[in-house]
C-alpha cells in the first residue's frame, strides 16, 4: 500500500520566520539587554548580600554561628534576586505592551479597512502613528483604496451614462439590452 505524503504549500520554512526583521530585531534586542541587566544585577546582589555578610554587615553583637550567617545569606539572597527578577519582568512585560501596541494598531486599522472594502464602501486614505510597524502594507492599503475609489466612480459615471441612454432610447429591444447591462453594472458595484 503506497502512502501518498501531502506537503502543505504553507509550511513554515526558517528564512520565512523573520516576516519583519526590523521589528523582530528591536524586539530580541530589548528582552536580551533587559535581560543582561537583571543578569548582571541579580550579580551584583549575590556578591554585596556574601560580602555583606562576611564582614559583618548590620547590627551584630557577640559571636554568630556560621549556620545563622548562611541562614541569613540565603535569605537576603532570595529576596533580593526574586525583587530583581520581578523587576525585570515587570519591566519586560510593560514593554511588551508598548511594542505590541505598535503592531496590534496597525492591524486593527487594516482590518478595518479591509471590511470597509469588502462592505463595498471606499474608506479614504490612512496614515499610521509615528513609531508603527507595517507602514510599506499602509502605503499599499492606501494604494488600494486608491484604486477602488476610482473604479467606484467610473462604475457610476456608466451607471449614470446607461440611465442617460435607457431614458433617450424608446426601442424596446435597445431598452431591454441597456436595462440588462445596467443589471450587471449594479452588480460590479455591490
Amino acid at each position: 500500500m503506497d502512502e501518498v505524503i501531502q506537503r502543505k504549500p504553507y509550511k513554515r520554512q526558517l528564512r520565512s520566520v523573520l516576516v519583519h526583521k526590523p521589528m523582530q530585531r528591536e524586539f530580541t534586542l530589548v528582552v536580551i539587554s533587559l535581560l543582561i541587566i537583571s543578569a548582571l544585577t541579580i550579580g551584583f546582589v549575590i556578591h554585596y548580600t556574601i560580602r555583606d555578610a562576611m564582614m559583618g554587615g548590620g547590627f551584630r553583637f557577640g559571636k554568630i554561628s556560621p549556620y545563622e550567617v548562611m541562614s541569613d545569606v540565603t535569605y537576603d539572597l532570595i529576596t533580593r534576586v526574586t525583587l530583581v527578577l520581578f523587576v525585570t519582568i515587570f519591566i519586560i512585560v510593560l514593554f511588551g505592551v508598548f511594542f505590541l501596541h505598535r503592531i496590534a494598531g496597525p492591524v486593527y486599522r487594516f482590518r478595518s479597512v479591509v471590511r470597509q472594502i469588502t462592505k463595498g464602501e471606499v474608506p479614504g486614505e490612512f496614515r499610521l502613528r509615528e513609531g508603527d510597524y507595517f507602514t510599506e502594507t499602509a502605503d499599499d492599503l492606501n494604494v488600494l483604496i486608491r484604486a477602488v475609489k476610482q473604479r467606484s466612480q467610473s462604475i457610476e459615471s456608466l451607471r449614470k451614462k446607461l440611465d442617460d441612454v435607457i431614458q433617450r432610447h424608446a426601442t424596446a429591444s435597445v431598452r431591454s439590452d441597456l436595462e440588462e447591462l445596467k443589471r450587471v453594472v449594479d452588480k460590479m458595484a455591490a
